[in-house]
């Protein structure tokens, strides 16, 4: 019984530190994104992509080398507030996506357009994009967005971008 026990949480273990060594490279190759001064920024209207009107509009931006795209944000401003996905690809895949949903502050009642506040983020790191083998970290909780049930619900958001890059 103790030797079938030891040997559980010593594979818990390796499990456990196999998944924190999978963040770290991913949590690496993110870094060097964003320190890739070769990559071009390109911004595109969300709106006219998707033909979907929204209270504050939208912006689609990407960040590439040639027609390979290397990380993605996708900003949709509402009337309470704006919910940004971004998402880090390595080889085509995403590996890693953030969404946040930041709502606006009130002042006297009102809507305050000038404070927007952070309500929700949701970290994904993505070890298996086929088969949605994700670990997610999430912070706060969503007062006005729906949230996603799996990694596949991004899928527009890449289909958008081959539609651009082509």
């Amino acid at each position: 019984m103790k030797k079938t026990f030891l040997i559980i949480l010593t594979l818990i273990g390796f499990v456990t530190f196999g998944q924190e060594n999978k963040l770290d490279q991913i949590n690496n190759v993110v870094n060097s994104i964003e320190s890739d001064s070769t990559l071009t920024e390109s911004e595109f209207d969300w709106v006219e992509l998707t033909e979907i009107a929204t209270d504050g509009g939208g912006i689609l931006k990407l960040w590439r080398n040639k027609n390979q795209v290397f990380k993605i944000i996708e900003e949709i401003g509402l009337s309470y507030g704006r919910i940004r996905t971004t998402i880090y690809l390595e080889s085509g895949l995403p590996i890693k996506i953030v969404e946040t949903e930041e709502n606006f502050g009130h002042k006297n009642g009102e809507l305050n357009y000038k404070e927007l506040n952070e309500v929700f983020k949701a970290t994904i790191y993505i070890f298996d994009w086929e088969n949605d083998k994700s670990k997610i970290e999430r912070i706060g909780k969503r007062v006005l967005s729906e949230g996603s049930c799996s990694t596949f619900d991004y899928e527009p958001i890449l289909e958008r971008v081959k539609k651009i890059i082509k």
